[in-house]
């Protein structure tokens, strides 16, 4: 039985597979999920959990060197990069229009799918190497 790190074998496989570059999303409740990319639904309830404590819990195995947000999750939360550089310091955030921003899920590794009710609430991750 695995005792640290991420205990939830999909995420856990999840990032195991993620290589230079590639893309992983957390996603709030109701992004549409792009066909043919794999979804781990972890949503339990509304609000729970939220993709900032996907965030957490990814930042202790995942390497990140961007992460990509909707600009229009400014008007309601304008920190919302200072919220997710917390988990990742050393990673660029960059915001881009929504529209845009569904169009680079289109290729991730993989949806996480969170029961988050905040509008336009998710991130891309983009791995980075450890080295």
């Amino acid at each position: 039985m695995k005792k640290t790190g991420i205990l939830n074998r999909d995420v856990s496989a999840l990032v195991a597979s993620m290589g230079h570059y590639d893309r992983l999303v957390i996603s709030d409740a109701g992004f549409p999920i792009p066909r043919g990319v794999p979804c781990i639904d972890l949503s339990q309830r509304p609000t729970v959990p939220t993709v900032l404590e996907i965030a957490e819990l990814l930042a202790i195995e995942l390497e990140v060197e961007q992460f990509y947000f909707a600009e229009e999750v400014m008007r309601s939360h304008p920190d919302r990069s200072t919220q997710v550089s917390e988990y990742f310091p050393d990673a660029t955030g960059i915001s881009v229009p929504h529209v845009e921003f569904k169009r680079l899920a289109s290729d991730a590794r993989g949806v996480i799918r969170t029961g988050d009710f905040t509008s336009y609430a998710n991130v891309i991750l983009v791995s980075g190497v450890a080295y």
